[in-house]
């Protein structure tokens, strides 16, 4: 993650019809602890207007449009179900547009005047030529419910991983207080981990990063500081808090910029990988508290993921290239050119072939591993810079790529055809996305500050057999729908639930009372 300086206020953005030009958003951040406040005055000219202001500034089209501005917000629900959509009387925030003008008008002008006002860069000479625009066609996920009073809390607008669900039952968030846990259904949060008692360098512990596998979760901080937490105990049970203490020697940040578990190939004792903001990345051992490997790199790592099989791993961070590297020595034996700026997302999927990268070019890059040479495709995001990847599991149904917008936007990518896709677009900032193992339910943290929340999509596309098409009496395994064919999840352990289970999916047997 670089450190950038605080930009100078720019001057009033090109206006564009209909629109008026905004102030810059404000960091709002105040009373924190002297080390942090470099990091958080640090204006994201990148960063949309929240939806109040924006409709403060909005040319009024409707005078009742006060009355949606002046709601308290303690009339709001605390949640909204499926049941509860009734067109432009409540979307899935809860946001009445009857009191002001259409949804889909907000929409199209707000999308025109941060298009008018973002970065030159991101849209302009910044290898957006050779990019694949995708036909938003595809309805893999629709809305389930929102939780309007779980709000995570990002400490710093470049890292948005600060939610993890495990399962419907178990979700996962980080705000400046604690590391919380809810469910689906939108449970009071129940604390895991309590900040507030716990200082790195007479600072509170700030969680940048976390992740979440099977019965472990590790959490990346500000000051180089992380926690592991066995989910399997009481909760009651203390974290254990650690400190990174082999800092590169000109590091001028220890910030734990992304973490993720994969399983060892030499033992049950799940691997922690922390990128961090010294130029390093680390292996750790959860089960013994131990560093593994500490790899050097040109700049700030910001995100690695490790290949199924655990012998290789992507890494991307302040440099252009994307390096493959063997998972055990960090040694490069690939390195891919596509982006012309910072990477701060990527993921390898579970067929072990396809690795997804996203920069702040505001592109996506997929690659297939069978042949580095060039890229299998390159898309741009529908607006914002994109934060987050995320591949399906395998034997949740037709392979997607989820690839996380900064605000507003969440794509939702056809990974087989890499033509088209469905885009859910919300109002305000993400923090974070995550599947449940099975695939079935895709979590989205909004931390806008009004209409913000927990969001809940389900999966609704099961169409098709998940067999590999037959062309002239040959199979291509890239043509399977899901990751794998049936014979193989069958013996896949990564497979949530069987071959009868995914064979009931999408029959709307899950309301059924026997």
């Amino acid at each position: 993650m670089e450190q950038l300086p605080t930009p100078p206020l720019s001057t009033a953005p090109p206006a564009i019809p209909d629109t008026l030009a905004l102030p810059l958003p404000n960091s709002g951040h105040q009373g924190w602890a002297p080390s942090f406040v470099d990091h958080l005055s640090i204006q994201d000219s990148a960063a949309f207007e929240d939806i109040e202001s924006f409709l403060l500034y909005f040319p009024a089209q409707h005078l009742r449009k006060t009355a949606f501005l002046s709601s308290d917000r303690a009339d709001q629900k605390s949640a909204i179900n499926k049941e509860d959509l009734d067109g432009e009387k409540c979307d899935f925030q809860g946001m009445d547009w009857t009191e002001c003008t259409s949804r889909s008008n907000i929409r199209s002008k707000r999308a025109a005047y941060e298009r008018s006002r973002l970065q030159t860069k991101i849209y302009e000479g910044h290898g957006m030529s050779h990019t694949h625009q995708l036909r938003n066609r595809d309805n893999f996920f629709s809305f389930r419910r929102m939780n309007t009073t779980h709000r995570a809390h990002c400490p710093h607008f470049q890292l948005r991983n600060v939610m993890t669900a495990t399962s419907r039952n178990d979700v996962f968030y980080a705000t400046r207080d604690a590391l919380l846990r809810t469910d689906a259904q939108g449970s009071p949060a129940v604390p895991i981990i309590n900040l507030n008692k716990q200082k790195v360098n007479g600072n509170k512990s700030q969680i940048t990063t976390l992740a979440a596998q099977n019965d472990v979760l590790v959490a990346g901080g500000f000051e180089g500081d992380y926690m592991i937490t066995d989910l399997t105990s009481g909760l009651d049970t203390r974290a254990h808090f650690g400190l990174i203490k082999d800092w590169a020697p000109d590091a001028k940040s220890y910030i734990a910029n992304h973490v993720h578990l994969f399983p060892s190939r030499s033992s049950y004792a799940p691997q922690a990988v922390l990128c961090s903001n010294d130029s390093r990345l680390r292996v750790l051992d959860c089960m013994t508290d131990t560093f593994r490997y500490t790899f050097a790199y040109p700049s700030a790592v910001n995100c690695s993921a490790t290949s199924p099989d655990g012998r290789m791993r992507v890494v991307v961070g302040d440099f252009q290239e994307t390096f493959i590297t063997n998972a055990e020595t960090g040694l490069p034996f690939e390195t891919l050119s596509a982006h012309v700026d910072d990477a701060f997302a990527c993921a390898w999927a579970d067929d072990g072939i396809h690795v997804a990268t996203a920069a702040q070019d505001s592109t996506i890059v997929v690659w297939d591993a069978r042949f580095w040479r060039r890229p299998l495709t390159v898309m741009p995001s529908e607006l914002s810079i994109p934060r987050v990847l995320k591949f399906s599991p395998v034997g949740s149904g037709p392979r997607v790529l989820i690839a996380a917008e900064a605000d507003d936007y969440v794509n939702i990518i056809n990974a087989q055809t890499w033509d088209s896709k469905q885009v859910f677009d919300f109002f305000g900032p993400m923090a974070g996305v995550s599947m449940t193992p099975d695939g079935q339910s895709l979590f989205i943290a909004n931390t806008e500050r009004r209409f913000g929340g927990l969001i809940e999509l389900e999966r609704t596309q099961w169409g098709g057999t998940t067999c590999a098409k037959l062309r002239d009496d040959a199979f291509y395994d890239e043509e399977y729908i899901d990751w794998s064919g049936d014979g193989e999840m069958n013996v896949d352990m990564r497979v949530s639930g069987g071959w009868n289970e995914r064979a009931r999916r999408g029959l709307g047997l899950g309301d059924l009372v026997v």
